[in-house]
């Protein structure tokens, strides 16, 4: 006898052995493992890391003053708040939209990458990192807010007009790729090499 729980109600059911079946209580199937798991997983993980090239090269906001046109990336932004001495904000948007961002994306590639080469590191080191991942995933996304946030308050025409740019849409599709990424991947699979 096994016992296995539904992932939608956690209803735990004591069966014979880990076939597949549909939980009394919600309908919903039960199984051992996520189906493919790994390979959706991966496939997004890839996307979200193409879109982070784009995300950083291109403007993530162009600002309309008095009929001419500046547009800035991230790094840019995040120079422009240095020159005027806010170290503060340019430190906080450097974390959120660089350094976590890019920990995200190699945290996740690499335990994408050790589970298929022969990585010397123990399961929970590699659990700790995926936790990680999870814990830092939602603070990426503070220059999407702040770009949507003044977009939607600052519209005066040709006067002072602020959009978000390429970048914007890129970064906001790659953080919501990566969380997804993470949200798909079964943790059980780390288990299964050992």
């Amino acid at each position: 006898m096994v016992l296995i729980s539904c992932k939608n109600c956690h209803k735990v059911y004591e069966k014979e052995d880990y076939s597949e079946f549909i939980c009394t209580r919600c309908k919903h199937k039960v199984t051992k493992r996520v189906t493919n798991s790994f390979q959706t997983s991966f496939a997004l993980l890839i996307c979200a890391i193409l879109l982070y090239i784009p995300a950083m090269l291109y403007p993530i906001m162009e600002i309309t003053q008095f009929g001419v046109d500046i547009q800035s990336t991230i790094l840019q932004g995040v120079i422009s708040f240095l020159e005027m001495k806010s170290y503060f904000i340019a430190i906080v948007i450097f974390t959120a939209s660089v350094v976590i961002p890019f920990i995200k994306l190699v945290g996740l590639l690499f335990i994408f990458i050790s589970l298929k080469t022969d990585v010397k590191m123990e399961n929970k080191t590699k659990i700790l990192i995926y936790k990680f991942i999870e814990a830092i995933g939602k603070w990426s996304m503070i220059d999407i807010y702040v770009v949507a946030i003044l977009s939607s308050t600052v519209q005066l025409d040709e006067i002072f007009n602020i959009k978000g740019g390429i970048a914007a849409t890129s970064f906001g599709l790659m953080v919501i790729l990566t969380m997804m990424a993470a949200n798909r991947f079964d943790t059980r699979i780390i288990w299964d090499g050992k």
